[in-house]
């Protein structure tokens, strides 16, 4: 089987989406298929040996005179998302010039490849070219990309004139065309995305690994905020404030700051997770797809500082729901707060009992493997 894979692009760090496709094209490669790439080489991207990529553009953010790193985290941090139509339209991905370069780029790659199937992360042009060239195709799926969870059908103008040039029926909201795909593949639970759908498939994190262990010491705490409502700069102030010289260790990951260590505060661009989150007890993050996943299969408490984002409130939500975690408003992260909730986590067992227990079903569901299986049984 060949298969292309169509990740999301976007000029701002997101580890998410390419996350995922590394995985996805391991796996297919793995079970003996052709994989292949149509990938923007944008900050996220990363060359996947004897993977070929086909060219893809790159889009450009709105509202940024200047594009510096400094300027897009602070854009980030001040603005309010309220649907993944939105998200689309301040990234660029549905600007009307944009969208159909990006369809055009996708077709190319599919001409030349001659692909069995696509599987796209998020990225609707990659459905429309689909469409377009009368090829099956799967994509990465939540509940917040949902129409009837939020959206902003103001943004579709240039989607529907691409759609209507090309003998397509229009959208009211472009987040219509999700249900164009032939296989949603949600990298969760529907415990946590309640979705009644037909062509859904449920796989857990992709990540998840048979071989999870748990400790029984819990000294550490970890922090990751990403491109957060909570600037790397406060994260490191209140979290030192909290606990310098404490019982814990703490380990705080950030690309922002040069990597230090300063008594238990560690300080780095990144850590392995899959060494720290056996013995944390507590993971204090943004409420991204993969953060709350993490914390999740390795049993850990959530504190969950989702900002302005509507998927990240939402994963925060859901956590809390649970009973597995707290979320914390961005003018309440501090440091008095965050060492009341460590102690209530400490005190209480519930918390960690409750996102074990979630984090067991979430690795029932076979990750990545699971996917790769169901791409396969659709074609």
């Amino acid at each position: 089987m060949r298969v292309l894979i169509t990740p999301m692009s976007a000029i701002v760090e997101t580890k998410g989406p390419f996350s995922r496709t590394i995985l996805l094209a391991n796996e297919f490669i793995k079970r003996g298929h052709e994989v292949a790439l149509c990938a923007a080489e944008d900050p996220n991207y990363h060359s996947i040996e004897n993977v070929k990529n086909y060219y893809a553009p790159i889009p450009s953010m709105l509202d940024i005179s200047e594009i510096t790193d400094k300027n897009i985290l602070k854009k980030l941090q001040e603005k309010t998302m309220n649907s993944f139509e939105e998200v689309l339209n301040f990234i660029g991905a549905i600007n009307e010039e944009f969208f159909a370069n990006d369809v055009h780029y996708i077709r190319k790659a599919i001409q030349e490849f001659n692909p069995d199937v696509i599987y796209t992360e998020f990225r609707i042009a990659a459905i429309v070219a689909a469409k377009l060239e009368r090829i099956k195709v799967a994509t990465g799926f939540s509940f917040t990309v949902q129409k009837s969870f939020a959206c902003n059908p103001e943004y579709s103008g240039g989607v529907n004139k691409y759609l209507e040039e090309n003998n397509l029926n229009k959208v009211e909201s472009v987040l219509e065309i999700f249900d164009w795909a032939n296989l949603k593949v949600v990298p969760s639970s529907y415990e946590i995305e309640p979705i009644d759908e037909e062509n859904v498939v449920f796989v857990g994190p992709l990540s998840s690994s048979n071989t999870i262990t748990v400790k029984e010491e819990k000294n550490k705490i970890v922090a990751y905020m990403g491109n957060g409502t909570i600037s790397p700069m406060k994260l490191i102030e209140e979290l030192t404030k909290a606990f310098e010289n404490s019982k814990y260790e703490v380990y705080i990951a950030t690309e922002e700051v040069e990597p230090y260590k300063k008594n238990n505060i560690n300080i780095n661009k990144r850590f392995d997770f899959n060494k720290l989150m056996p013995e944390a007890m507590a993971y204090i993050n943004h409420g991204g797809q993969n953060s709350i996943m993490t914390g999740l299969m390795y049993g850990v408490p959530q504190i969950i500082c989702p900002g302005n984002v509507f998927e990240r409130k939402y994963n925060a939500s859901s956590i809390v729901k649970l009973n597995a975690g707290k979320i914390l408003e961005a003018k309440d992260f501090d440091y008095k707060i965050i060492t009341r909730i460590i102690d209530e986590f400490n005190e209480d067992s519930t918390y960690a009992n409750n996102s074990k227990k979630s984090g067991e079903m979430l690795l029932s569901l076979g990750g990545v493997t699971k996917a790769v299986q169901a791409i396969e049984e659709l074609v």
